[in-house]
């Protein structure tokens, strides 16, 4: 396997079973993730792109362990992906950052508790409470908050600042694959543009690989390295964001570039 490659996905497959009816005899089949297959390299940004039900959610809880795959293979950097064999490892070497700033952080908890959990967890620090106040305001410091705010309760920040502890929280591991699923789509447009550029100067400093779930295609012109498109669960395309965006090869991702423009041109003439 390429060394480059830092994440594999090999036919990877995820169907929910169902009956229509109380007394249908016939098991249905939604096939939420169908025979998958796609690289990421190392330091790269690979978007994620479709329509809402197309499989983005699906593929990303499949990532992470948080749901049990149908078939197919995912390696990291050449190994089996199994949360059971090596939680800890892999817990800590893939982060997520959800798209809900205030529903991913326990309000009843202090922000140095949400993010010197894992460090605590991985024997990164110990278990004391000075320890954990000032690591954390070492985090919070690398996303543009104060100190003081590590003592804190979710609640008392504002959506952009909540959105930089869960930054913080992601980092306090030193991930290498960062899942950024919808990471601005609950926020103002001017703090969207603050925290997207913390991510991509976040990112070269620290040479993290970038999975950008998302529905705005002008993000992902901007900012992806490589653009695949899914639709029913499959994966219709798979190109560099420059070919992507000149010249696309499905029908599909014609339509997604078509709408695009058209939404653009609606707000122009609005």
């Amino acid at each position: 396997m390429d060394k480059n490659i830092i994440l594999s996905v090999s036919n990877l497959s995820k169907h929910y079973k169902y009956y229509k009816t109380l007394f249908d005899i016939k098991k249905n089949v939604v096939k939420a993730v169908d025979e998958v297959s796609f690289d990421i390299f190392k330091n790269e940004i690979f978007a994620v792109v479709g329509e809402t039900g197309c499989g983005k959610s699906t593929l990303s809880k499949l990532l992470l362990g948080l749901t049990e795959k149908t078939s197919g293979e995912i390696y990291f950097k050449g190994e089996i992906l199994d949360y059971g064999i090596k939680k800890k490892d892999f817990r800590k070497q893939i982060q997520i950052l959800f798209q809900d700033p205030y529903s991913s952080l326990n309000p009843k908890k202090k922000i140095y508790k949400l993010i010197s959990y894992q460090a605590v967890k991985n024997g990164i620090i110990k278990n004391r409470h000075k320890d954990r106040v000032d690591f954390s305001a070492e985090q919070l410091k690398k996303v543009g908050l104060p100190e003081s705010t590590a003592l804190d309760y979710p609640h008392m920040l504002s959506g952009g600042q909540r959105q930089r502890v869960g930054i913080a929280r992601c980092l306090s591991v030193n991930p290498e694959l960062l899942i950024l699923d919808e990471p601005v789509s609950a926020l103002d447009v001017s703090i969207s543009a603050q925290i997207l550029n913390l991510l991509m100067d976040l990112q070269k400093k620290n040479g993290i690989s970038y999975i950008f779930i998302t529905h705005d295609l002008k993000l992902v012109r901007h900012l992806a390295d490589r653009v695949c498109v899914m639709f029913g669960g499959k994966i219709m395309e798979i190109a560099k964001t420059e070919d992507f965006f000149n010249s696309p090869m499905h029908p599909y991702s014609k339509t997604l570039l078509e709408s695009m423009n058209y939404m653009s041109f609606t707000r122009r003439n609005l």
